[in-house]
């Protein structure tokens, strides 16, 4: 009796045991406490595996739990060579890590057969190690589609469209899932419909080569998309026309009355900013804290009446710290002090920064000494 009853008693204390020392980990073990729970309640632990994406791949111990569920391997051969050829390409551990974290099956490719054939194509085509190892990273599961099926095929079509290797690969670049989706259902619809409605090959190609991403949504909203800009008197033949697609592709239509909102606290009405868009489109892809901070110094320091930024929309999208604040301060001792007649935002912030020296600053050094050391200070650039 005694001894049928110790047996389960002893194992019981075991388990006790186990449970009593993981509870009294300190808090910086809980990855230890993790990894100690999974191995006491599967039979099967896959140790080495979340070891070795631990300790080679540096993930998180959370992370290699989670990615052990979808790779297994026993030795380190595999996975070592996967990672030599990663290396070898100039990929950084953050990159490997991050790569594996987001595509763990990348281990398990065979590095001869499939994965080197796929980087010595990205290469051959013109993709420097930066820019395959942006590639890879940002789409990693690119290195499970087929070379032949889909990455020759597609990378061709988007160099053809673009009449150059060179040019798809800096398309892809700002838009990796160019190269990874397929063509035929994301690219080609928008581009036929883009022809159809009269949009020259060359604005098509300035679309695919920087602003790519737009292709990635329903036909249907690209149709309505492209009927919105119409309807708001873009002329289809026109570059402009791309661009203020491409505008409101980016964002939703919360955010489209957001900025309309935010114009509005400087007396825009909604016309004034359709007017303002069809100007310049890209007014409207500025942060709501950048189109306030340029109308605040354009308004309540310069003095200027909001309306005249309206009909020079452009004028917002100069960098405040670069170029706005800088040349207003020296326009503003200018007109204090009666040196200069007032002049339009074209002229005060699209001249080169040598002509703006010239004609505002060293003209005037006689009368006002104080602008250059303004400027540099403006511009921090002061010692």
């Amino acid at each position: 009796m005694f001894i049928r009853f110790r047996t389960p008693m002893f194992h019981f204390s075991r388990k006790a045991l186990l449970h009593v020392r993981v509870l009294q980990l300190p808090p910086q073990a809980d990855a230890l406490r993790l990894l100690l729970r999974f191995s006491s309640t599967s039979s099967k632990s896959p140790s080495f595996t979340v070891s070795y994406l631990v300790n080679s791949c540096g993930l998180s111990p959370e992370s290699a739990l989670s990615a052990s569920k979808l790779i297994k391997f026993e030795t380190p051969s595999r996975p070592d060579a996967v990672i030599g050829v990663f290396k070898n390409r100039g990929f950084t551990p953050a990159q490997i890590s991050h790569i594996v974290r987001r595509f763990p099956a990348s281990l398990s490719l065979d590095p001869d057969k499939t994965l080197l054939p796929k980087i010595n194509f990205f290469v051959s085509r013109g993709f420097s190690d930066l820019e395959l190892a942006k590639l890879v990273v940002a789409v990693p599961k690119i290195l499970r589609r087929s070379l032949e099926q889909h990455l020759v095929p597609t990378f061709h079509y988007i160099s053809n469209l673009l009449q150059s290797d060179e040019k798809a690969v800096a398309a892809i670049g700002r838009a990796p899932r160019l190269l990874y989706d397929d063509p035929q259902a994301e690219l080609v619809p928008e581009i036929t419909t883009l022809r159809s409605a009269g949009v020259p090959e060359e604005n098509i190609r300035h679309l695919v080569l920087y602003h790519g991403q737009i292709f990635w949504c329903r036909s249907l909203q690209f149709d309505e998309t492209m009927n919105r800009v119409k309807a708001m008197g873009f002329d289809p033949s026109k570059l402009i026309f791309v661009a203020a697609l491409h505008v409101i592709m980016g964002m939703s239509e919360s955010m489209w009355r957001r900025k309309i909102g935010v114009y509005g606290k400087w007396g825009w009405s909604e016309e004034v900013v359709v007017l303002a868009f069809r100007k310049y489109p890209l007014c409207m892809a500025l942060s709501e804290s950048k189109i306030t901070a340029a109308m605040d110094f354009f308004v309540n320091v310069l003095g200027l009446d909001s309306l005249v930024i309206s009909q020079r929309p452009l004028a917002l999208m100069y960098s405040l710290r670069k170029r706005i604040v800088p040349r207003g301060s020296v326009y503003q001792v200018l007109l204090s002090k009666g040196l200069s007649k007032p002049c339009s935002l074209t002229a005060l912030l699209t001249v080169s920064e040598e002509k703006f020296l010239e004609k505002f600053v060293t003209s005037n050094l006689g009368e006002a000494p104080q602008l250059l050391a303004l400027y540099n200070e403006k511009m921090g650039l002061a010692r």
